[in-house]
């Protein structure tokens, strides 16, 4: 990167509002990322299929340090969603949270919530959530369900 287009990033990313898309004034970018630590992750790409990836990683993540930490392993080998999951997520809203439910050696659950706007740090889980995304652990299925 130039100098130039450094500088222009900078302009972009200091007077562009969370809610606005970045890559339409950053004519060669093709993916914005934004995250803290396990707190949140913002992103804006132009491969249709990146979001839906990262969704899915994101949830596997969460079971399988949930899964070592219940076998006091140091990691634990979990199989990512299918598409479809995320896809369907994503399709119903644009922002989502996420939060671990119950976890035994068979079943890890994870309670999601849809939001309004983006989650913003010290925003608690919502009383109830939407949605259930449940890992199967012993045929290593995913499936989501309404919550209970």
């Amino acid at each position: 990167m130039t100098a130039e287009q450094l500088d222009e990033l900078a302009l972009v990313l200091g007077t562009t509002g969370i809610d606005e898309p970045l890559l339409s004034r950053l004519e060669d970018s093709r993916v914005w990322f934004s995250g803290h630590d396990d707190c949140y992750v913002m992103l804006e790409t132009r491969d249709p299929a990146l979001p839906a990836a990262v969704l899915a990683r994101l949830l596997t993540l969460l079971a399988g340090s949930a899964l070592a930490e219940l076998a006091e392993e140091p990691f634990s080998r979990v199989p990512e969603p299918g598409p479809w999951l995320p896809e369907q997520l994503i399709a119903t809203a644009p922002h989502w949270i996420g939060a671990l439910g119950n976890v035994t050696e068979d079943l890890v659950t994870i309670g999601l919530a849809a939001l309004e706007d983006p989650w913003r740090l010290g925003l608690s889980f919502p009383q109830q959530a939407d949605l259930t995304a449940m890992l199967d652990v012993c045929h290593g299925t995913w499936r989501i369900a309404p919550a209970e």
